[in-house]
């Protein structure tokens, strides 16, 4: 990158870095304070506004992070605004209306998780993937789509020790695996002799999770958990909720970050007896492997020296009025919350179903080992009989032999006398 490709233009820029929440990790949260943290290193000062506030922008705020609780905490002006979902974009292209709005695209499940579709709301769209850039020129949208990797901080996330061979731990790194498909990879990996632990919302909830990723051997996950893992130097392997393509190899490389790491890239059906044979394809190698991978393409500094670039371009004209994004936004966060709930009683209500089905495995099994005992009793109850029948007419043919030998004695003394 040279002054020239920048316009001629070298200058601090003050940036607004907005997202629905900072309360608990996630693949979002961990992307909006890694840019944050380069953007710092680089000197450009950054504030962080959220929706939801939590335990993770109090962890944020005590590393150092400028975290504002409202909008009255946020600064009168700004040079740019990154917005991470479509809430972020209306309440703060209302707030900075001279601005430039550029917006960086982390799913494609939700609205929400998309850029409003009003023009010249917003001047650039970031896209982390192939598949979201995609998705980016199909919206009714006309701005630029820069593509960039998944930013990984490398210096935090390093190698600690090289991997065992057999493995000997794995770790559940994310927030979506869970029922059956979690089941299932918990069983047969753990039946071929590994520690398995889960770290996200259906396991155990950690903030920094390095040490957990230092200790296991291979990475289970998806997104940013999945480079997270790589970075590390551990063998990862893609699978989640939403689909699987198994270990991140030098040569499967490509698709799966294409694919934003997903699950998706491949086509595959990842069933009980894949997870058993993916198990024996496990390579230490795969370590290092992961690691450059990291470093060629992921490096968080190499990210932030280009969205620099689009961070400086020109704020647009906007043609709409700044009330109507913030009516966006308030509409968009209340379908927001409506589908977190949604998904949250969904979840319920599996795990629900998964437990009723386990309970009722446990009766048949229960109910199968007390009729099998029961018939075993009753054989050997049957075989107790016969015997004390066949004793019983034994003894009886002694009685009777011995009677009548006794009489032939009684007899021959009475002849004698």
């Amino acid at each position: 990158m040279t002054v020239a490709s920048l316009g001629g233009i070298v200058r601090t820029v003050h940036i607004v870095l907005g997202t629905l929440s900072l309360a608990n990790p996630g693949g979002t949260e961990s992307y909006c304070l890694t840019i944050a943290r380069e953007l710092d290193r680089l000197g450009h000062p950054v504030t962080l506004i959220a929706h939801d506030l939590g335990p993770l922008a109090d962890r944020a705020a005590e590393g150092g992070f400028d975290v504002a609780h409202d909008s009255s905490e946020l600064p009168a002006t700004c040079d740019a605004v990154l917005a991470n979902d479509a809430i972020s974009v209306g309440l703060l292209g209302e707030r900075y209306p001279d601005a430039r709005l550029v917006y960086c695209m982390h799913n494609t499940r939700h609205d929400w998780q998309q850029p409003p579709l009003a023009p010249s709301l917003i001047d650039a769209i970031v896209a982390p993937s192939e598949r979201f850039a995609a998705h980016a020129c199909a919206l009714a949208l006309d701005v630029p789509i820069i593509r960039l990797t998944q930013p990984i901080d490398t210096e935090r996330f390093a190698p600690s020790q090289p991997l065992r061979s057999p493995p000997r731990r794995a770790l559940m790194l994310g927030n979506y695996l869970d029922g059956r498909r979690r089941d299932a990879l918990l069983e047969t990996w753990t039946e071929a002799g590994l520690q398995c632990l889960q770290i996200g919302t259906g396991g155990h909830l950690a903030f920094d999770v390095r040490p957990y990723i230092a200790e296991a051997d291979i990475v289970v996950g998806k997104a940013r958990a999945a480079l997270e893992g790589m970075a590390c130097g551990k063998a990862v392997y893609v699978f989640d909720a939403f689909g699987g393509d198994g270990w991140v190899r030098a040569e499967s490389y490509p698709a799966l970050e294409a694919d934003n790491f997903a699950g998706l890239a491949t086509g595959r059906q990842i069933q009980r007896r894949d997870l058993t044979a993916d198990l024996d394809g496990y390579d230490p190698d795969m370590g290092w492997v992961n690691r450059d991978l990291v470093l060629q393409h992921h490096d968080a500094r190499s990210h932030v020296q280009r969205l620099l670039e689009v961070l400086r371009g020109p704020a647009g004209r906007r043609r709409e009025s700044p009330s109507s994004h913030a009516a966006i936004a308030r509409s968009l966060r209340t379908t927001w919350r409506a589908q977190l709930r949604a998904d949250a009683i969904a979840r319920e209500a599996e795990r629900a179903v998964d437990a009723a089905r386990a309970e009722a495995k446990r009766a048949r099994d229960e109910a199968s080992a007390r009729t099998a005992e029961l018939d075993a009793l009753r054989s050997r109850a049957l075989e107790a009989e016969q015997a004390l029948q066949e004793a019983s007419q034994l003894i009886a043919t002694r009685r009777v032999r011995a009677g009548l030998a006794l009489g032939r004695c009684l007899d021959r003394i009475r002849g004698r006398a």
